[in-house]
């Protein structure tokens, strides 16, 4: 029997951030990871400001840097489409990470394989840090019920089942993961009426903005890419995909040129419907992430709508926590497994509350109406032109604070856009963001 500290099910991005953690802090950590090649999956490829800021802390950031593409602004725009089919820009309004007042104040775009191999090749250079792959989780295979303790589980391994022993046990598996099932915990399961299809294509050197057009019935997203490629998006209704797959690729490709002509040459490159990957958005919060010695993170715990770019943000925050978290119990001789409980204190009012953030951001484009889009154009400008209202916004989906809305944002909200103090909202704004006090409690006790 092989025996660990920390056992990790799920080697993507969140689970590979708390490995390397955890290995950064010392602590035996295996890392399971079921697949062995690429999956065809679309998996999130946008950087939010306080990811990177916890690359930060683990030494990694240059790297990551190096291979992204900054987006210090997202440029949307508001479209008018006739009875023929013609589009006019009726409205414009950029969301500007770089107001912020931190340490990253933009995105970055990265291809998902090459941020999960950056974190991987950085983990494998601590000894403390073991990987399998592939291998799978099969049960556990000694349970204490009354205390919630899990100790031994079984792997598979190169066709061997082979039995091991560890003191805490991490879910990062996913929307279907077995750790929470193990710990008892529910999904309650929203659903949407609209998926998405997404793919990536060529785009022009100089295409460098990130772009989000949206009519009154339809919506893509572009976000370009490192290697001079570009990331899309298109917001289709359900039972779309198939009719459109029988119209051929101009079904897909001829919105894009519409919205964004200079694209024409570049999208048309697209060989196939089999390139093209539709995602079926949903959205699902766990009342509890941990219990007795084991816990969940990202997409096992909380998936999160698409809209607003947070899931892999939220699996990355979660690992970075959860290992300082663990790193420190180890650290201390503290292993109490009701420590995690601090971890959960942390994350779940976040990930709550950026879950909702998507959740809405969802629903402004859930409905193919003229007045509906009128709602959401209203919706936008008022948030787009008011300093404080602007700055809620791009910090809450960023992940560097958390600026609470209030009643008084109402009266920001339809009243003039003078309504703005400079010394209040510099005040406010800074003690908004995030200290290491709020993110490692624990580090202060």
């Amino acid at each position: 029997m092989e025996k660990f500290e920390v056992a990790i099910i799920g080697g993507g991005v969140g689970g590979l951030t708390l490995a390397l953690r955890l290995a950064q802090n010392n602590v035996k950590v295996l890392v399971i990871e079921r697949d062995q090649n690429p999956g065809k999956i679309y998996k999130g490829e946008l950087l939010q400001p306080k990811s990177l800021y916890h690359f930060k802390e683990m030494g990694i950031e240059e790297k990551i840097v190096d291979g992204s593409l900054a987006l210090p602004t997202i440029h949307t725009y508001e479209l008018k489409q006739n009875m023929r089919g013609t589009i006019e820009k009726s409205m414009y309004i950029p969301l500007h990470y770089d107001r912020l007042k931190t340490t990253f104040p933009e995105a970055r775009m990265i291809p998902h394989e090459r941020l999960k191999n950056i974190i991987l090749e950085e983990a494998k250079s601590y000894e403390k840090f073991h990987y399998w792959n592939p291998a799978v989780f099969q049960r556990f295979t000694k349970v204490d019920e009354k205390r919630s303790q899990f100790s031994r589980a079984s792997i598979k391994k190169n066709k061997e089942e082979i039995e091991i022993e560890a003191d805490f046990f991490v879910g990062a598996e996913g929307r279907t993961s077995i750790i929470r099932k193990a710990m008892k915990q529910n999904l309650v399961t929203t659903q949407y009426n609209h998926h998405f299809l997404t793919v990536t294509f060529p785009r022009p050197e100089n295409y460098l903005e990130a772009r989000m057009y949206a009519s009154h019935k339809s919506f893509i997203g572009i976000f370009p890419l490192p290697d001079n490629e570009v990331r899309c998006v298109m917001l289709i209704k359900p039972g779309d995909y198939n009719k459109m797959k029988k119209e051929g690729m101009s079904a897909f490709t001829e919105p894009f040129i519409k919205f964004e002509p200079e694209l024409k040459d570049y999208v048309t490159q697209i060989e196939s419907w089999k390139k093209i990957q539709l995602m079926v958005p949903i959205r699902h919060n766990i009342h509890e992430y941990v219990k007795g010695n084991a816990a969940i993170i990202g997409d096992a715990a909380h998936a999160v709508h698409p809209m607003a770019g947070e899931g892999m943000n939220l699996a990355i925050q979660d690992g970075a926590i959860l290992g300082d978290l663990l790193g420190w119990m180890y650290e201390k001789n503290n292993l109490n497994p009701k420590n995690l409980k601090m971890f959960e204190k942390v994350r779940k009012k976040r990930a709550d509350r950026l879950s909702l953030l998507s959740h809405f951001s969802a629903l402004g484009y859930a409905w193919p109406f003229r007045w509906y889009q009128f709602g959401r154009m209203f919706a936008l400008k008022r948030f787009e032109r008011h300093p404080i209202l602007h700055y809620k916004h791009m910090l809450n989906i960023s992940g560097v604070g958390w600026w609470a809305y209030t009643p008084m944002d109402v009266l920001r909200f339809f009243g003039p856009s003078s309504m703005y103090i400079k010394p209040i909202f510099n005040k406010r704004s800074k003690r908004a963001i995030f200290t290491d006090e709020d993110d490692y409690p624990w580090r202060t006790k």
